[in-house]
């Protein structure tokens, strides 16, 4: 096919294709918001055109776009909690919604993974780019372009499960899709460059998550030695990579140990005595002041409402926000908004288990990704709390997609 035939066939999906690549680079704001919206009244226009299938989880999506907007009435600063419910729920269910629509098939799954994939590796590109004359003297790497080291870990990991995807599965012709298993050792690098610990342990879980329900759904008879010895392999890799980067890692605040004496003990000692118990037990202590409905909605409303109790000896980073997203939540909406995000992480695991279920081989591979991209999502977050910006809006973007494809696959069977 001519590029003006493929220009002319695909012209309604650009936005959307240059939103996933483009989701990643920092000072991107303007061209990120142009494109979501561009591609939504795309979506709108397509959606009035074409059949759509009843959109999936509106009841829990409302629970939760709920219970944040009612926040506002009781926040205690509602023009804040206005902000920042439109910045990460709208925006949010507008991607959502916009993958949702345009994800007809296999065709547009094919074409968000290559996108998805171009835009992990210009990330990696740009930089080694902008450190190249300090390619390896990782503490000083500049992440200025990737939001920071954190955030862009946090992309990472939520890509990950669609790169596994993509790896595995045959999903097209053409050098570009031999050139697929080039991305691995970039994934790899961009990780390690970041010296992110969490990373690894969120790779780590994902990784033999994935291949534990891929063994599973074959009825573990399919090359049984040969997925053994990838899941071992690639398990010991991690280990090593997560080893050689606590290595480097300083510890933390709250360790009485500036200098153990062996990796081992450093691990621990991090493990033992991290700032992360501090954190925690403080923001704790905030949830009982409001437990049922919180201070209102926003991530960091909790820290600037709280700003005068703030410990003299810590770091502004620690004070930033309860560094789990449960205990955010907790903060932010009290007990009833917790309760409802968690059950709208369980219909979401639930929709995507039902599809893991499914007789359609491409089904129950696209219910593993969506399992695993709300593992790799909890996880990252338990530690810190980066459900927000970019890192959310491409989440509900990936939902979007993976609840799309799904539901053409099983309308299809019927």
């Amino acid at each position: 096919m001519n590029p003006a035939q493929i220009l002319k066939d695909n012209w309604h999906l650009f936005p959307a294709t240059l939103l996933l690549v483009v989701l990643p680079l920092n000072h991107s704001m303007a061209l990120r918001m142009s494109c979501l919206f561009l591609a939504a009244g795309i979506a709108i226009w397509y959606a009035f055109k074409n059949p759509i299938p009843r959109i999936p989880l509106k009841f829990p999506l409302a629970l939760w776009a709920g219970i944040a907007a009612l926040s506002t009435s009781w926040s205690v600063d509602p023009l804040f909690s206005l902000g920042e419910f439109k910045t990460e729920i709208v925006y949010g269910m507008v991607a959502f919604f916009t993958f949702y629509v345009l994800t007809q098939g296999q065709q547009e799954w094919n074409r968000w993974l290559r996108a998805i994939s171009a835009g992990m590796a210009l990330t990696v590109v740009m930089a080694i780019w902008t450190n190249r004359a300090q390619l390896t003297s990782f503490q000083a790497y500049d992440w200025h372009w990737q939001h920071g080291f954190v955030t862009y870990s946090t992309y990472l990991v939520t890509i990950l499960p669609c790169l596994i995807f993509f790896w595995l599965k045959n999903t097209g012709e053409g050098i570009l899709h031999k050139l697929r298993w080039a991305l691995l050792p970039l994934f790899l690098f961009a990780g390690y460059a970041t010296l992110n610990r969490m990373f690894w342990l969120t790779t780590g879980l994902v990784f033999i998550m994935w291949i534990l329900f891929w063994w599973t759904r074959r009825k573990r008879s399919y090359h049984k030695g040969a997925l053994l010895a990838t899941t071992v392999c690639g398990a010991l890799t991690l280990t090593l990579l997560f080893v050689t980067v606590a290595e480097q890692k300083p510890s933390d605040n709250a360790s009485p140990l500036a200098a153990p004496a062996s990796i081992s003990n450093h691990i621990r000692n991090t493990f033992e005595h991290s700032e992360r118990y501090e954190i925690w037990r403080f923001w704790l202590g905030h949830i009982a002041d409001k437990p049922l409905a919180g201070i209102g909605f926003g991530r960091d409303l909790p820290h600037i409402a709280y700003a005068d109790m703030k410990p003299r000896e810590w770091p502004d980073l620690m004070f930033a926000h309860a560094h789990n997203i449960f205990l955010d939540y907790a903060l932010q909406l009290g007990l009833v908004g917790l309760g409802i995000f968690l059950f709208l992480i369980g219909a979401i695991l639930r929709y995507f288990w039902r599809l893991y279920r499914s007789p359609v081989e491409e089904a129950a591979l696209i219910g593993i990704c969506g399992m695993t991209t709300v593992i790799a999502m909890l996880s990252k977050n338990m530690t810190d709390n980066l459900f927000w910006r970019g890192d959310a809006l491409l989440f509900w973007a990936i939902m979007g997609i993976l609840i799309g494809y799904g539901r053409r696959l099983q309308e299809a069977k019927r």
